[in-house]
Order: C-alpha cells, then sequence, then structure tokens
C-alpha cells in the first residue's frame, strides 16, 4: 500500500514537471511566433540599435600612447658623498644605497597624481588640454589616474618604463618629457634634504666626539691602553685625535656647502617618449553588440504589446 502511495506520488510530480516543461515550450514557442509576427518591428529596432553602435565607435576618440624610459643616475655623481656617510651593504659600492633612493623617490613622486595634478595647473603649456579638461569637468588626477602606469625593468641602464594614454587634445610626447624634467628638480630636491640631514647627523656626531677628546686632551688617535684593552669610548674618539676631528668638521661643512649648489645634472630619459595609436574596438563588434541589444528590446516591447492586448 506504501509502495503504491509512492509510486503515485512520483507519478504526480513528474506529471506536474511534464505540465511545466509543456508550458515552458509552449510560451518560447509564443515568443518565436510574436517575434515573426512583429518582425518589421524587431528589423528596424536592430537597424536603428545596430546603427547607432557602429557609429558610436565610429565617434569614439582617438587615442596614443607615449612609451619614456627613465635611465639610472650615475654612479659618479654621488662620489662627493657616498665615501663618508655610506658603508657598503653586502660588499656592494657605497653609492648604491644613495643611486637606490634616487630611483625610489623619483619614481614615487612620477606616479603622485597631486604631481600630476600641480604640474598640469602650473605648465605655461598645453593650454588645449586645459580647456579639454575644464570643457569636461575632469580633472587632472581623475584623467591621469585612469591613464599612465609604470613597468619595472631589469636592464643594467633602464630604472622604468612610464606609459600614458592620452587623447589628440593632449601633447603627450611633449607633456611626458617635460614632466619627467619636473619630477627630476623635485627628487632632487628631496634628494638634497636627505643629505643635508646625514651631512648635519654626521657633524654632531664628530663635534661631540671633539668635545670628548678635548676633555682629555686627546691630540693624537690612541688605540689601546698600557694594559693593552680597548678604552671604553666611543669609535670616533677611539681611533681619532681632537685635530684630525677638527678637520673632518670642517670637510663637513664644506661638503654641506657644497650640496647647496648641486644640481645632480645627468640626462633623466633614455630616449625620446616613443608614441603608438591605441588599437579601438572594430565598428563591428559595437554593430554586433547592437543588434543583441535590439532583440532584448524587441521581446520587452513584443511582451508588453502582448499584455496590452489581452488586457
Amino acid at each position: 500500500m506504501i509502495k503504491n502511495k509512492k509510486n503515485f506520488s512520483i507519478l504526480k510530480s513528474m506529471k506536474k514537471n511534464n505540465t511545466y516543461l509543456a508550458d515552458y515550450e509552449f510560451d518560447l514557442g509564443d515568443v518565436i511566433k510574436s517575434l515573426w509576427r512583429e518582425k518589421i518591428l524587431v528589423l528596424s529596432i536592430s537597424i536603428i540599435c545596430g546603427l547607432a553602435g557602429y557609429f558610436y565607435a565610429s565617434f569614439q576618440p582617438q587615442e596614443f600612447k607615449s612609451e619614456i624610459k627613465f635611465k639610472k643616475p650615475p654612479v659618479q655623481l654621488f662620489e662627493p658623498y657616498f665615501d663618508k656617510l655610506y658603508t657598503p651593504p653586502n660588499n656592494k659600492i657605497y653609492s648604491t644605497n644613495i643611486v637606490e633612493e634616487f630611483i625610489a623617490v623619483f619614481n614615487s613622486n612620477f606616479l603622485s597624481l597631486d604631481n600630476l595634478q600641480t604640474f598640469t595647473k602650473e605648465s605655461r603649456e598645453f593650454d588645449n588640454f586645459k580647456g579639454y579638461l575644464q570643457s569636461r569637468n575632469i580633472s587632472a588626477k581623475k584623467y591621469f589616474g585612469d591613464n599612465i602606469s609604470e613597468v619595472k625593468e631589469k636592464n643594467s641602464t633602464i630604472s622604468n618604463k612610464y606609459f600614458l594614454v592620452f587623447s589628440k587634445e593632449l601633447d603627450g610626447d611633449i607633456f611626458l618629457n617635460n614632466y619627467a624634467e619636473f619630477i627630476k628638480k623635485k627628487t632632487v630636491f628631496e634628494i638634497k634634504k636627505i643629505l643635508q640631514t646625514s651631512i648635519e647627523n654626521k657633524i654632531a656626531n664628530l663635534e661631540f666626539a671633539l668635545e670628548k677628546a678635548k676633555l682629555v686632551n686627546l691630540e693624537d688617535p690612541i688605540f689601546k691602553t698600557l694594559s693593552h684593552q680597548m678604552i671604553n669610548e666611543s669609535q670616533d674618539l677611539l681611533y681619532k685625535g681632537s685635530k684630525i676631528l677638527s678637520h673632518e668638521i670642517i670637510y663637513f661643512n664644506r661638503l654641506l656647502i657644497k650640496l647647496e649648489n648641486e644640481q645632480f645634472d645627468f640626462n633623466i630619459i633614455l630616449d625620446k617618449p616613443l608614441i603608438t595609436p591605441v588599437k579601438k574596438a572594430s565598428n563591428l563588434k559595437y554593430f554586433a553588440l547592437g543588434i543583441v541589444l535590439a532583440l532584448f528590446l524587441s521581446i520587452v516591447i513584443i511582451f508588453f504589446k502582448d499584455n496590452l492586448r489581452n488586457n
């Protein structure tokens, strides 16, 4: 008895599912018949949407891509500073720290949207581009945030490549070249502040050691006591007498003056910016998307028309 009830329940469920399938097939067939019945409407909407997509693609502004290569600063630029201020990490040359610091600061400044906006605002060139941004109420941050990028290089002479996608309203090659020089000046200023702080700290340490040397009338370097035990004092006091300390203080003060006039002048750009057109989506692609949209709109319109007719 229970088994018969179970079989009856299964048959009932299958009948119900078959009814749903029949309704679905009927609805699908009804949709196809409706589309055929309204073929003139469907064809009209398809032509309109397809052409709209085609012309939308045609009138999309042409964009271009500019590439610039940033050259690593030569080691020789920092020679007056690195031999006294830095110790060689992992047996590398002394200048490694300063060069890497320069590259890191330059890269951070170059990709800063605030710097891009400031440069765009302060530059006396690119009036056409500024007008373009104002007419569309687009900030420089928004424009460049979507269009500037970098690729790190493993080349021995190249640090990074930077890419800018721009519209015809911007002279992208000139902009990128001038912006690189702008960032170079900003980076040089910041590196000079870092070196200045290092030199001033060095001078302060030497002056402190000199005062301690004067207290014990230490004119000549002392390495060991009579008992051959190391003197428990600072390293500067152990290995340098007051005359040597005074000489080094004079040296670093002169280095500080030299730093004030230092420009770290070198060509930041390896090659002139390279410009290539950005490939746009094909007109046929947008035409096909328009046809798909037209089919969807046709089904919606026919559905509402049938409902209104039935009501």
